[in-house]
């Protein structure tokens, strides 16, 4: 997940935006790219940064899960298996994280990944609309959601474009050469 914190959702009237831990509002979106080609796989938001990872992942906070309100569009339903960081540690059959008892190897494997995802993340931050207060529509929260979905959505196909030519890895005869 992609949290977006401080100036850029400042302006929505929600206080469900705010994630206490980090102190800030915000929005989250949820992003997969390939491990093994160039590709971003999935992008689903925004939700409200106060949503933990695993539940965004899951498609719904536990007292969602009682309520029987649960998003049928969340990744756990689309995807079969998933590389993630510690915050996705709750489910273990869906997701591997690192953990005790992984040979070296692997553990070096799966921060060469994650490291590739967090690039990746760097580079949707640098775009202005994304890291400035977000200021576009006049017609309530659900139109500057829409927008900043469709903005974010923009600035991922020009990432898509730009991994095309300066991709984040290439293959190397069987192993992959990460940057």
């Amino acid at each position: 997940c992609m949290p977006l914190y401080g100036r850029g959702v400042r302006s929505f009237p929600l206080n469900s935006l705010v994630d206490f831990k980090k102190g800030g509002a915000g929005l989250k979106y949820e992003v997969a790219l390939s491990i093994h080609t160039n590709e971003i796989i999935w992008i689903r938001g925004p939700l409200p940064a106060s949503v933990h990872d695993i539940s965004m992942f899951r498609g719904c906070t536990a007292e969602q899960k009682k309520q029987k309100k649960i998003d049928k569009n969340a990744f756990i339903f689309h995807i079969p298996l998933l590389l993630g960081d510690s915050g996705y540690s709750g489910e273990p059959s869906k997701i591997i994280t690192t953990r005790k008892g992984q040979s070296v190897e692997l553990k070096k494997w799966l921060g060469r990944v994650k490291s590739r995802q967090e690039t990746f993340f760097s580079r949707v931050k640098s775009f202005n609309v994304m890291k400035n207060r977000f200021r576009h529509g006049k017609r309530g929260t659900k139109d500057k959601m829409n927008r900043h979905k469709l903005c974010f959505e923009s600035v991922v196909v020009l990432l898509a474009y730009d991994i095309e030519i300066n991709p984040l890895f290439e293959e190397v005869g069987k192993r992959f050469l990460y940057y």
